[in-house]
């Protein structure tokens, strides 16, 4: 067998490789395990099983993490950030009346909260309420000062109501 030179110092760093893994400790030792389980073994909170749910539909099982949301949004009705995102994944699915039930709760949990009224108006406009959602949009314009983005929506709607 006719091996180049490049040959023999590849399998020479494979053979480096393989000794190394071979010699290499196979636990962690007491002290670096005990702090690991340390930092690993915190309480689970609903707000990290929120991040969970939202990796879970972000990921490649949506409907699983979507699920896990609105098992949560039961378990905690009261809780602002399962009701906003279940809002918010209505929406994007076209299912308006949820998208009204969902923003109708976090209004009650953070009145005042202008991208509610945002939603709503969305969900009522693509409902054919158009009255009903003139209010909620130009609501959400007084009030919202940040997101461009939304004002600009919210602005084209209103365009087109009047």
């Amino acid at each position: 067998m006719n091996l180049k030179p490049g040959h023999w110092i590849l399998l020479g760093v494979s053979a480096s490789i393989v000794v190394l893994l071979l010699l290499a400790p196979q636990h962690l030792p007491m002290e670096e395990a005990n702090a690991l389980e340390e930092t690993t073994s915190d309480p689970p909170t609903v707000e990290n099983d929120i991040d969970e749910a939202l990796a879970i539909i972000n990921g490649q099982a949506p409907m699983q993490g979507i699920l896990k949301l609105r098992a949560i949004a039961g378990e905690n009705p009261g809780n602002f950030r399962a009701q906003y995102h279940l809002g918010r994944f209505s929406a994007q699915t076209g299912q308006w009346e949820k998208v009204i039930e969902r923003f109708e709760i976090v209004n009650k949990i953070e009145p005042g909260f202008p991208e509610s009224d945002y939603w709503i108006g969305l969900a009522k406009f693509n409902l054919g309420e158009k009255e009903e959602s003139s209010a909620y949009l130009e609501r959400f314009v007084a009030k919202e000062e940040n997101n461009k983005e939304l004002r600009e929506e919210a602005s084209i709607m209103l365009n087109q109501i009047k």
